[in-house]
């Protein structure tokens, strides 16, 4: 069972060493299943907003959330750094690669296939000098987009997005409270995220290859 206090020991660390720390490989669906455990538990008890023992439990959801929320975001902040530093040619400690869960490190591969593909797109664009626009780009309506006509139902889109200034406490479409602050990375409804690049509140991370 992954409890608040050893992923609040997971988060000092890693404020600590400023880099990615080895954590359990099923960290978050341990905690996924704890924090289902504890909400069973609440309905269980009778009454429970009129109970001690359903306020803590409220809290200690409510702070669990934010825990793993908080190790989410400062591991693809520091992916982030390293797949800038494997593009720059610094050194990359193969050791914090080796830590990252499997789908971080696709993240990271992905995000580094991105920045390479955009730097060979752009400056070999301009070492070929202004010719005739390539026929690919000419309209942004020619890109790939996600489809939104299917008939299939389809979950909300969503968005990753990092904030780039502070802003205030908002209800997504979803009906989710977001508090979120500069430098934080977060999955939000498309609906909100458009309206944040609107207002360059906010940096669409797209990894679609």
């Amino acid at each position: 069972m992954m409890d608040l206090e050893k992923l609040r020991m997971i988060i000092l660390e890693m404020h600590r060493s400023g880099k990615i720390s080895e954590i359990p490989p099923h960290l978050f669906e341990d905690t996924d299943r704890h924090l289902r455990k504890l909400k069973d538990d609440y309905y269980a008890i009778t009454n429970p907003l009129e109970t001690r023992s359903g306020s803590l439990i409220i809290e200690e959801i409510g702070s669990i959330r934010e825990a793993i929320q908080d190790v989410f975001q400062l591991r693809t902040r520091r992916i982030l750094g390293l797949a800038m530093q494997q593009m720059e040619g610094s050194h990359v400690d193969r050791e914090e690669i080796r830590r990252l869960l499997p789908p971080e490190r696709e993240l990271y591969r992905e995000i580094v296939d991105t920045i390479e593909r955009c730097r060979r797109e752009l400056l070999l664009a301009e070492r070929q000098g202004a010719g005739a626009p390539r026929e690919e780009a000419a309209e942004e309506g020619d890109l790939p987009e996600l489809s939104e006509t299917s008939d299939e139902p389809v979950p909300m889109p969503l968005a990753l997005a990092r904030i780039l200034s502070d802003m205030d406490s908002f209800m997504g479409v979803n009906g989710r409270i977001y508090d979120l602050q500069r430098g934080d990375i977060v999955t939000i409804p498309r609906k909100n995220a458009e309206v944040l690049y609107e207002r360059n509140i906010a940096l669409n991370i797209r990894l679609n290859k």
